[in-house]
């Protein structure tokens, strides 16, 4: 699935591995909506997931306060239908200045969150999440 501005594109291929990719430094509010509507339809299978989150390409400079906001508060709209089937998030962020945003986004939301890490590579972020898997009882391909 490709957000509405091609922002955000997410693919259940490797399932229960969930791919997501932010494509640009920028996301627009409508498309981490889009994206939040994919993670609650993969979430209606009801079949323990974990989200590997590439953010390589974000950046948080270009996404206002409001908009950091209006994420929070899709999240929270979202969480619920999420969480009983999250078992991990990992993200792929090279940025330590975007670390340190996500790091406040997760205080945020964290009431209620499935375990969330933060890697510097791809490698290490699917590591993590396949030890998750497996201590979850989720075993992925």
């Amino acid at each position: 699935m490709r957000s509405r501005n091609g922002a955000i594109d997410i693919t259940t291929e490797r399932f229960p591995i969930v791919d997501i990719i932010y494509a640009g430094p920028a996301t627009p509010i409508e498309d981490f909506r889009d994206a939040f509507e994919e993670y609650a339809r993969i979430a209606e299978r009801k079949v323990r997931v974990a989200w590997l989150i590439d953010m390589r390409n974000f950046d948080p400079l270009k996404v206002s306060a409001t908009n950091r906001k209006d994420a929070a508060r899709v999240f929270d709209e979202f969480a619920a239908r999420l969480a009983p089937v999250s078992v991990a998030e990992a993200r792929v962020i090279v940025s330590p200045l975007t670390r340190g945003i996500l790091t406040a986004f997760d205080w945020l939301t964290g009431t209620n969150k499935w375990p969330c890490r933060q890697y510097g590579t791809m490698e290490a972020a699917e590591t993590w999440l396949r030890a998750e898997l497996l201590h979850a009882g989720t075993v992925g391909r």
